[in-house]
């Protein structure tokens, strides 16, 4: 019992340092390349409910949308907490089946304790034909790099980086329709924002299709269709057969005409 535990406090506390990462003048800029990403994609979809399962409710990506109920995903509740926050892990949401018209997942497959959970819940509470949207560190860049020298357990070199063409396989898996595999944010992972802003003219030369950079976005589409449920047929009554109502006055004629035949 002990060891599940201590699991899933170890996710947290990374979500956690993550969301802090995200303070700084590196995890700044490439939030801000990925909200910019984000919009250029989520703005065609159409829906009534959007989820976003990521970092945190504060550092959010998916406001661009014009879907217009908006929900984010938490693992623990919190004082002050927004009318549109939901509390539950993402590899067990508290949500109904085929309830979601978008789902984001903002580096979660790279802090959850189950990524293939994770994606099978979020294919659940997806509609059919409903849209999921990937973000995560890809691990053939120069991030991935500073992530074996470094080892440490400060954020983001703490989280695993999954490829971005795994995923695309586990989702082709799931029955869902896969996009185009996207990489963004060419600039070289330095913490000072001197050297940071010295790489940035890799962004100008290097274009989505060069699976050098920082970060993936996949999108992809629900294929499987939701069970309907067909509504309790009721017996139908046989139907009467109608008679032909015979009036007082045919019944005397015709008992009068019996009589003169005797």
């Amino acid at each position: 019992m002990p060891k599940p535990i201590k699991i899933v406090e170890l996710n947290a506390s990374k979500q956690i340092d993550l969301e802090c990462w995200f303070q700084t003048a590196l995890g700044r800029s490439l939030l801000a390349s990925q909200r910019q990403t984000l919009e250029a994609i989520i703005q065609n979809f159409f829906g009534v409910i959007q989820l976003e399962i990521g970092v945190s409710h504060r550092v959010p990506v998916g406001n661009a949308s014009n879907i217009g109920n908006k929900y984010c995903v938490i693992p623990e509740w919190t004082t002050d907490l927004p009318a549109n926050i939901l509390i539950s892990q993402s590899d067990e949401l508290a949500l109904e089946s085929d309830s979601v018209d978008l789902v984001i997942l903002h580096h979660t497959l790279d802090f959850a304790k189950d990524p293939h959970q994770t994606l099978r819940e979020a294919t659940r509470i997806l509609k059919s034909t409903g849209h999921l949207v990937v973000l995560g560190f890809n691990p053939i860049s120069s991030w991935g790099l500073r992530k074996l020298v470094n080892r440490g357990r400060k954020a983001p070199w703490n989280n695993r980086f999954i490829s971005g063409n795994r995923v695309a396989d586990w989702l082709t898996l799931l029955h869902f329709e896969v996009g185009e595999l996207a990489y963004h944010y060419y600039g070289l992972p330095f913490d000072k924002a001197t050297l940071l802003r010295q790489f940035m003219w890799l962004n100008n030369i290097l274009n989505t299709k060069v699976p050098l950079g920082a970060y993936y976005v996949l999108s992809a589409q629900k294929q499987t269709f939701s069970w309907i449920q067909r509504k309790q047929r009721w017996r139908h009554a046989a139907q009467a057969v109608g008679l032909r109502l015979t009036s007082s006055r045919n019944v005397k004629n015709f008992r009068a005409k019996n009589e003169t035949s005797k």
